[in-house]
């Protein structure tokens, strides 16, 4: 499975106008749609907003300003917006953007623009923006407790997919699972989807082997997904060490400020801000 396979099963689990940290506290998400608020009134009218999910940041942006048309694009097949001002366009990669030459006059992402190929979603933006055009990016800060938890989450599924814990399974070995997922429940500070997969797999850890196959199956295929997601993650989060190098491919068509971090009230990092323009096109 591909990431954009992944994010479709979530997207067509979650439906229209979800986002992707639903679950996430009240104090990590104020800041960012109040970000969004914050910035909406300062753009001109044709925003891109790169792996925009269901639309989360065109909605926030829309709160605070109706005069905006907001064209998103994911790699995933998203549902649609509901919203004339809001466009949403599935199976669309950012580093090959279906628009012609300056079409936008600004370019927004929360949590997508890190997942393109950087240079050559560079490239791509640059070319669809007009000379003088705002970016504001942001990205997944290494530091977050959002990706620590993350990360802690990617480690427990790791763990239930253990060959080990399956070999219990499948074994009808209803002691040694139980052993197993004692040490996977204490590496993963009691993440509950180890109580969750335990309980599961008890209930039928008596059925006959047969069955105990295509139940295993079907809890790895279920599980596929969301380790696909936090692979990703785990992939293109950006650490204060490599911030400057991974900005880099941006610099050649924008005029970047240093990076800033939004943060939650505890100080924590939530995402860098990556904010800039367009450079003006070069004549000859």
């Amino acid at each position: 499975m591909n990431v954009a396979q992944a994010w479709t099963t979530f997207w067509v689990e979650q439906g229209p106008q979800s986002r992707c940290l639903a679950n996430a506290p009240r104090e990590m998400l104020e800041p960012l749609d109040g970000h969004w608020h914050a910035l909406a009134p300062t753009l001109p009218s044709r925003v891109l907003d790169l792996g925009c999910g269901a639309g989360v940041v065109g909605r926030e942006l829309l709160v605070a300003n109706q005069q905006l048309r907001i064209t998103g694009i994911d790699i995933a097949l998203i549902p649609p917006s509901g919203d004339p001002h809001l466009e949403l366009i599935p199976w669309t990669p950012m580093e090959s953007l279906p628009f012609d030459d300056a079409s936008f006059e600004a370019a927004v992402s929360q949590y997508g623009y890190e997942y393109g190929q950087s240079q050559e979603t560079a490239l791509e933006v640059a070319r669809v923006l007009s000379p003088g055009a705002p970016i504001s990016f942001l990205i997944h800060h290494s530091d977050s407790p959002l990706v620590s938890g993350m990360r802690l989450h990617k480690k427990a599924i790791d763990g239930l997919c253990d060959s080990r814990i399956c070999s219990a399974f499948i074994a009808g070995d209803a002691n040694g699972l139980g052993e197993q997922l004692a040490v996977l429940r204490h590496q993963c500070l009691g993440d509950p989807i180890v109580d969750q997969a335990e309980h599961g797999l008890r209930i039928h850890i008596r059925q006959d082997e047969r069955r105990r196959h295509e139940i295993w199956n079907a809890v790895s295929q279920a599980l596929e997904p969301e380790r696909v997601m936090l692979q990703a993650l785990n992939l293109c989060c950006v650490g204060h060490d490599d911030v400057d190098y991974w900005l880099e491919p941006l610099n050649a068509g924008f005029a970047l400020k240093p990076p800033g971090a939004i943060r939650m009230r505890s100080g924590e990092p939530i995402a860098w801000i990556i904010e800039g323009r367009r450079r003006p096109a070069v004549t000859h």
